[in-house]
């Protein structure tokens, strides 16, 4: 009997162990700003990239946020910013810097009165050209901007956890030569046919 007890209680341990590791893995996962497309992207030299900044798992729905966004500018080359409008009303992004791979000044906000962005919602959308070669590398990172603002529920400050993705440049895919190599072909004897 005593046998059996202590391995009913060492079960139980186990399993409340468990529990608590796993609640505090969800815990430590609440209130993210991240890219949609996730954290491992690869792109084509020469292409765009767009990313979407969202917001998930909010355990309070913000109602304003400041936040950064920086890379390497010798991979990327950014082109544009928009927001995303319900839910923020106002919005502004300070793009001066972006040459240099930063946009410090990111600002978002909702003026009605009462209402939040709610537990999971969009951000912002930026858009950019390729510059670099097979092989580069760069983060994108989002964090608090210079102004420490980060994101707000009134004036109560809370604590997001940003998760930055890699964008990798990659070579333009064999299909996609074999693909032109065979249009070409096909031209090529269509215009035989025409002329025969």
């Amino acid at each position: 009997m005593g046998k059996a007890f202590k391995s009913n209680l060492a079960l139980v341990y186990s399993v409340m162990a468990l529990l608590l590791c796993s609640t505090q893995a969800s815990a430590s996962l609440t209130n993210v700003v991240k890219f949609s497309q996730g954290e491992n992207i690869a792109v084509v030299s020469g292409g765009m990239l767009t990313v979407d900044v969202v917001g998930d798992n909010f355990t309070v729905g913000p109602d304003g946020a400041g936040f950064s966004l920086n890379w390497d500018p010798t991979v990327l080359q950014h082109v544009s910013t928009s927001f995303v409008n319900p839910p923020w009303n106002i919005s502004s992004a300070d793009e001066t810097t972006a040459s240099s791979g930063l946009i410090d000044s990111i600002f978002v906000g909702i003026t009605t009165l009462n209402t939040n962005a709610g537990s999971s919602f969009g951000i912002a959308s930026f858009t950019f050209n390729v510059l670099g070669n097979p092989g580069d590398v760069t983060a994108l990172a989002i964090g608090n901007d210079s102004f420490s603002i980060g994101f707000l529920n009134g004036v109560t400050g809370l604590n997001v956890n940003y998760l930055d993705s890699q964008v990798q440049v990659v070579p333009l895919p064999a299909a996609v030569w074999m693909f032109g190599v065979g249009f070409v072909g096909m031209l090529g004897s269509m215009k035989r046919r025409k002329a025969a």
